[in-house]
């Protein structure tokens, strides 16, 4: 899992394009922090597959990859996902009881691929999350590359990677809504 290194060019698309596609983005962030997580999963396609990699410490001028090729905080096709998202509306989802608040802030949203059938676009986030009445609260900064693919009713979400910048995630959980 190499981090790119290559800029895209800035005239690879329309800026009409980069608009719909940031607000594809900033729509769905609002999802993950409403815990509209039945209409979020209406987002992704039925073979995706989001992945969590784990930072690994490495060494200055090392070859080797920052992020785990076998290991991972989250791995999950669509199924699971659904299974996830089903398990997060029960009363007994200790993860989520209460409920966190959530907020997404995204930003530095890049196109870096396109294709005939999709969009990757490449992001940075920070995503803050307080739960219950304690002043404990979490905020993780990610970089995630998606893939988007184009389809006559929008985007869909066919593949997601989110890189965690911390080596050691220190939150209680990782739940769907902090992705």
């Amino acid at each position: 899992m190499r981090e790119s290194t290559t800029p895209p060019r800035s005239d690879s698309v329309s800026p009409d394009t980069q608009h719909r596609v940031e607000q594809f983005l900033y729509a769905e962030a609002e999802l993950l922090d409403t815990f509209q997580l039945k209409d979020w999963l209406a987002l992704l396609t039925e073979d995706i597959m989001i992945k969590v990699p784990i930072r690994t410490y490495t060494h200055p001028g090392t070859e080797q990859s920052e992020f785990s090729e076998n290991g991972y905080y989250l791995r999950d096709n669509y199924d699971m996902i659904r299974e996830r998202v089903g398990r997060l509306k029960k009363s007994y989802a200790w993860s989520e009881n209460p409920r966190s608040r959530i907020r997404h802030v995204i930003g530095n949203v890049r196109i870096t691929e396109v294709t005939e059938e999709s969009y990757t676009v490449t992001n940075n986030q920070h995503v803050y999350r307080s739960y219950g009445d304690t002043p404990e609260n979490d905020t993780l900064s990610a970089r995630r590359d998606t893939v988007l693919q184009r389809g006559e009713a929008g985007f869909k979400i066919a593949d997601r990677t989110v890189f965690f910048e911390d080596s050691i995630v220190s939150t209680k959980n990782i739940t769907l809504p902090l992705l």
